[in-house]
């Protein structure tokens, strides 16, 4: 079974909701199941002074609902330290995480990037920065050969009236945006994993928004 993840590294929202599909994830994997992660980049307004909610800088967004996310992001896992961002372009980290998938480990490539990013204070803008995350991970890469320089798909660019991110499709035709509850997570991977098992391929859904905390 497959779910394609559409995301940035720079937006919390992809960082809060993708933390909480690790869990559902590793839960899906333990009774059995199947699954194979497809990330896609998709490049957000303002990724190079961080993400709010809207996918506007942070610097706007009122404190109590900074703490509210981050509170929600400890919760599952993910440690946000906003005040430690190091504002950056979030393209060659999405081209390590496309090395990643082509090695099998992008999975946790991008676990990793978003860890740097919004716990360690990393600039995942930083060739040797991005270098080194590769090297903790597994991944093989010397950014400085062309050839071992990874090419994912065009990063799609954010528009004022476009989708949010991060975005979840999955194979029964849903499609969920926003960083969704664990319980929904949880629902609609069993329903795609039964609709695979029984070979009834649905048409694509209108998106549903999640509740995004």
């Amino acid at each position: 079974m497959r779910v394609e993840f559409t995301h940035d590294i720079a937006c919390v929202w992809s960082a809060l909701g993708y933390a909480r599909f690790q869990r559902v994830a590793e839960e899906h994997r333990a009774g059995g199941g199947e699954l194979e992660v497809v990330f896609r980049p998709y490049q957000t307004a303002d990724s190079s002074a961080g993400t709010s909610p809207d996918c506007g800088p942070l610097q706007l967004v009122p404190a109590a609902r900074i703490e509210q996310v981050a509170q929600a992001a400890a919760v599952d896992g993910l440690v946000v330290d906003l005040d430690r961002i190091v504002p950056a372009h979030t393209a060659h980290a999405h081209r390590l995480i496309a090395l990643a998938a082509a090695q099998g480990v992008a999975e946790d490539m991008a676990a990793r990037l978003y860890r740097a990013y919004f716990s360690d204070g990393l600039d995942i803008g930083d060739a040797n920065v991005l270098r080194g995350l590769a090297f903790a991970v597994g991944v093989r890469w010397n950014g400085e050969k062309e050839g071992e320089r990874p090419r994912p798909e065009p990063a799609r660019a954010a528009r004022v009236s476009g989708p949010r991110v991060p975005v979840f499709r999955f194979p029964d035709g849903t499609v969920l945006v926003g960083a969704v509850s664990l319980s929904t997570l949880r629902s609609e991977l069993r329903r795609a994993d039964l609709t695979c098992r029984n070979g009834r391929p649905s048409p694509d859904r209108a998106p549903t928004a999640g509740s995004v905390l």
